[in-house]
């Protein structure tokens, strides 16, 4: 096997992240993106770009992720071939980004089709994160095509790249940065057209029982670009917490045993209630894409007391005020918080106006800010409310020192982050799995109840609902052929809770 084609399923390592990168270098890209946010001189859309990329270099270094670089103009190259980033050969990898030189038209179907093929398997899947960045609509692809139902037929020289880019057994996101209002002409991507074509994709995507996760977000400032460019490969966890396949196996015993009492005691862990109707993950293609509600509520993590590096450009105008919050400025946190809220999501604001609260020891006003939020995110699409659900959860499991929810939030949560490449099966087995694990809280209540004659009925109906979950719980580990630590963690979690309800 070639550099170019990493084993992700390798025995006796964990699978890494797959990340390809497809850059416009088009001869627009060397104009420049104003930037009200950071006042100075205007940097070109090619310098925020690498810049951004160098960032995500350092973080594929740290993690041993694969990246690859596809660049395009009408000509399509392979600018870094899929690798494991690592300390050695990091400079040289920069050194090849440093001499991008826009110039020409754009073939985005050419070059898309080329990033696919770096993320594609033996068994002609393509699995990975593919990442498109363009500020323009192809105009000199020669070997691919995406045709439009109003286009003439065509004269089949070039492919339909939907087909050629969903193949059986694929696990692939397709995210899609345009830079520019396209709805001025050629001041950037068509966002229709975009949209249609991921929407093709996401058919084709059902039509194989693959799960959709394709995205399209629009970007018209630097700031906006280093951002959405970043978030596109990095993601941030929960504040104090290890990822669950990093917990010692006794460590990861007692959560879930805390987690149990969650279940089995609804009226002293009302919050988990609230889960239930949220818990699966809805197909994304349910509803557009929207990068502000779902990524700004996010807890973050601070390893070591030392705050993330790059908030404001990740972050924007609500990066201040987590920069605030984890100096323990919160007074700086809420001057700041009031005056972005004109242009922060509702949700996200009384969410972080809820912790501020929290962080000055404010319990009622807290309380009535995170209502505000819960609210607030009722009206989410789809596609975003649950992961904001449970952020929510989270909080409120915090304020009320309810360890035994904060757990079992904290398992969802991370599993569901975890199983996000994983197939489709295994990742539904898995999500029908916690939706058992709320359904025993119902008939375990029922035998508890003295002097009911249909107590030992209800005694009986529970432990065959434990074992049908218990026979599901098999079912996945037979699924996971590929041994993935994070979900035989997650499966030993669903295990013990099993156990604990009997």
């Amino acid at each position: 096997m070639t550099e170019a084609e990493p084993d992700p399923m390798a025995v006796g390592r964990a699978v890494r992240e797959r990340h390809v990168l497809i850059l416009d270098l088009s001869k627009s890209m060397l104009a420049p993106l104003p930037d009200p946010e950071n006042p100075g001189p205007e940097k070109q859309k090619i310098e925020v770009a690498r810049t951004a990329v160098y960032r995500i270099l350092e973080n594929a270094e740290a993690t041993a992720a694969y990246f690859g670089l596809v660049t395009f103009t009408e000509t399509v190259r392979v600018a870094v071939p899929l690798t494991e980033i690592r300390r050695e050969n990091l400079p040289y990898v920069e050194s090849l980004i440093s001499v991008l030189t826009p110039s020409g038209r754009s073939a985005i179907w050419d070059a898309i089709a080329v990033g696919a093929d770096l993320l594609r398997s033996g068994g002609g899947g393509v699995r990975g994160n593919l990442v498109l960045v363009t500020d323009g609509w192809d105009n000199a692809s020669a070997k691919f095509e995406v045709p439009e139902p109003t286009d003439p037929p065509s004269t089949g020289v070039r492919t339909d790249l939907v087909p050629y880019l969903v193949t059986p057994g694929s696990d692939l996101t397709l995210r899609v940065i345009g830079i520019g209002n396209g709805a001025e002409r050629d001041k950037g991507v068509d966002s229709g057209r975009m949209s249609s074509f991921l929407h093709r994709l996401g058919q084709r995507a059902q039509e194989l029982g693959l799960a959709p996760a394709f995205s399209f977000q629009e970007v018209v400032t630097g700031s906006q670009l280093f951002a959405q460019l970043v978030n596109a490969f990095l993601d941030i966890d929960f504040e104090g917490t290890r990822p669950i396949d990093q917990l010692h196996p006794e460590e990861l015993a007692r959560n879930a045993a805390s987690a149990a009492r969650a279940l089995k005691e609804p009226q002293q862990h009302a919050t988990v209630s609230r889960l239930e109707s949220h818990l699966a993950s809805p197909a994304a293609a349910e509803a557009a894409y929207s990068e502000a509600s779902a990524m700004e509520v996010d807890v973050l993590s601070t390893p070591n007391g030392i705050v993330p590096p790059y908030l404001k450009d990740r972050y924007g105008p609500l990066g201040t005020v987590i920069e605030a919050y984890l100096a323990k400025d919160f007074d700086g946190a809420l001057e700041r918080l009031n005056r972005a809220q004109a242009v922060l999501p509702a949700v996200t604001r009384y969410y972080w106006l809820a912790r501020i609260h929290f962080g000055r020891s404010e319990i009622v006003e807290a309380a009535r800010a995170l209502l505000q939020a819960w609210s607030e995110a009722e009206h989410l699409p789809p596609a975003n409310r649950a992961r904001v659900i449970r952020r929510l959860a989270m909080l409120q499991a915090r304020m009320q020192n309810d360890r035994e929810t904060e757990m079992l939030v904290q398992f969802i949560d991370d599993t569901e982050t975890k199983l996000a490449r994983a197939p489709p099966k295994l990742r539904s087995q898995l999500v029908e799995l916690f939706g058992r694990l709320m359904e025993l809280r119902g008939t375990y209540q029922l035998t508890k109840i003295e002097g009911d004659d249909a107590v030992a009925d209800a005694a009986r109906r529970h432990e065959a609902a434990v074992e049908r979950a218990f026979g599901l719980l098999q079912d996945a580990r037979l699924e996971n052929t590929g041994t993935d630590p994070a979900v035989e963690s997650a499966l030993d979690f669903v295990e013990i809770c099993l156990a604990e309800m009997r």
